[in-house]
Formats: C-alpha cells, sequence, structure tokens
C-alpha cells in the first residue's frame, strides 16, 4: 500500500509483541513519512517551476510568433522591441535555473568540518555591494574577534549575499543595509553560537506576507529580477547547519536574524 502511493497507512504496531518487532514497525513509519513528505515537496516543487516557467516560455512563444507572420511589416524599433522582450524573457529563464540549482544544492547540502572567517566574508561581500551602489555597514559590537563558524566559507557567503540582494530588490532605490555580528551565549549547554543580522531601511513587509517570504516561489519583485528562492534558499542552509532564522519587520526596517554555531574552543 506504500509502493502504491497510499498515505498515512504505515503506523507502527499496537501490539509488536517482541522489543524487535516494535522497533522494525517504528522505522518503518518513520520511512514512510519521509517518503511521503518528499512526494509531497517534489510535488510542491515541480507545480512550483512549472508555473514560473509558463510566463516567460508563453511570452516567448507569442514574441516568435509575430516576428514570424509580421517581420516584413515592422519597423527596426517594432523588431528590436520584440527581440529586447525575447533577451529579457531568456535572461529571466537563465536566472531562474540558475536559483534552482542554488536551491537544490541547498536541500541536499550537509555540514562538513570547514570553517570560516564570517567578518572577513561580509567585508568583502559590502566591498562587492558597494560597487553596485549599495550603501552597507558592519556592526559587529566590538566583537571583531569573533570564533570562526563551523560552515564552508561558500556556503556562509551565499546566505549573506541572498540577504543583502533581497534588501536590494525589494528596499527601493536608496536603501541603506545594516549587517550586524555578536556572540550569543550559550543555552542549556548547547555549543556557543554567533548571531547575525541583516537590516534595512526599507518600506518594511506586510503582516500578511511576513507569513510567506521563506516559501519557494514566493515574491514580490518579479517584475525587478526576483525568483522567490533567494529566502527558501537561506533558511534551508541556515537549518541544515543547527541555526535559525527569524524575521523582524515593521514601516520603515525589515531585519533577518538568523545564528550558527562557532568552533569550540
Amino acid at each position: 500500500r506504500v509502493a502504491s502511493g497510499e498515505k498515512g497507512i504505515a503506523t507502527p504496531l499496537v501490539t509488536p509483541g517482541t522489543l524487535e518487532m516494535k522497533r522494525v514497525s517504528e522505522a518503518i513509519a518513520r520511512m514512510a513519512t519521509a517518503l511521503e513528505e518528499r512526494a509531497d515537496y517534489i510535488d510542491t516543487f515541480a507545480r512550483g517551476v512549472s508555473h514560473e516557467f509558463k510566463t516567460p516560455l508563453a511570452s516567448m512563444r507569442g514574441a516568435i510568433e509575430l516576428l514570424n507572420d509580421h517581420i516584413d511589416e515592422m519597423t527596426p524599433e517594432e523588431r528590436s522591441r520584440f527581440l529586447g522582450n525575447l533577451e529579457q524573457d531568456t535572461e529571466r529563464l537563465t536566472r531562474l535555473v540558475s536559483r534552482l540549482a542554488d536551491l537544490a544544492r541547498a536541500d541536499v547540502v550537509k555540514p562538513t568540518e570547514e570553517t570560516c572567517d564570517a567578518v572577513a566574508i561580509i567585508d568583502e561581500i559590502i566591498t562587492r555591494f558597494e560597487k553596485m551602489g549599495l550603501h552597507i555597514e558592519l556592526s559587529n559590537d566590538g566583537d571583531a574577534g569573533l570564533a570562526p563558524i563551523k560552515m564552508a566559507r561558500e556556503t556562509f557567503e551565499s546566505i549573506i549575499t541572498n540577504l543583502v540582494d533581497n534588501a536590494r530588490q525589494h528596499g527601493g532605490q536608496d536603501v541603506e543595509v545594516e549587517v550586524s555580528a555578536c556572540r550569543v551565549e550559550p543555552v542549556d549547554h548547547g555549543p556557543e553560537m554567533v548571531a547575525f543580522s541583516v537590516r534595512d531601511n526599507g518600506p518594511g513587509i506586510s503582516e500578511a506576507n511576513r507569513k510567506r517570504v521563506f516559501d519557494r516561489f514566493f515574491t514580490t519583485a518579479r517584475n525587478r529580477g526576483g525568483s522567490g528562492l533567494g529566502l527558501a534558499i537561506v533558511k534551508s542552509l541556515v537549518s541544515v547547519h543547527g541555526g535559525d532564522i527569524t524575521l523582524v519587520s515593521e514601516p520603515g526596517s525589515t531585519t533577518f536574524r538568523f545564528t550558527l554555531p562557532t568552533v569550540q574552543p
């Protein structure tokens, strides 16, 4: 019944009789639940991808049909406009494919023994974005000597880049961003953590949208190149490395705060 796709039918035996049978039945129930969750994820993912591809593909098909049927009658300006639309849709699909590849990697990434200097990486990211005209400040509350975090360099860079780029896309032309990092005292003998915040002075996020910002394919900046995948990638990468991420937003301010474990002394 599990193999045929039936859901919710694999449950642990009520009276297993022996400890071994109890363990086997519980293991099978866990496996069936994991398979159901994975199947639901794939279905939702496939629907999202299909929806995202439909709009640019429909636009491209329309432009190609018009060019095929009326290219000889068009003015140079009209041909240039339709070709420009095709180029924009091609770029949108290219960005989407790239984002989907990033999300696929984020969903299967496993923590490693690699570490990185978070503050140094943030400095490099700030320099890169400032060349694009975005003003960013780094505040580390006197913790310039933060211990390295337990994460590969490229993974941490992906998190900060996605959050800063999200602020750039949604914050408006004159948005300013502040990135901060500070130590967090261990809780209940847990690992020492570092808290990072990415704050912008943009318009804020509505209450309705706050509940959906981490959902795959949800974006209010699609016309500005948004794919709705950046924050989903961030959440996946933070979670798999033992951290968590929260959002605080109000008119004039949006802050994403996340934690990551550090290398223990």
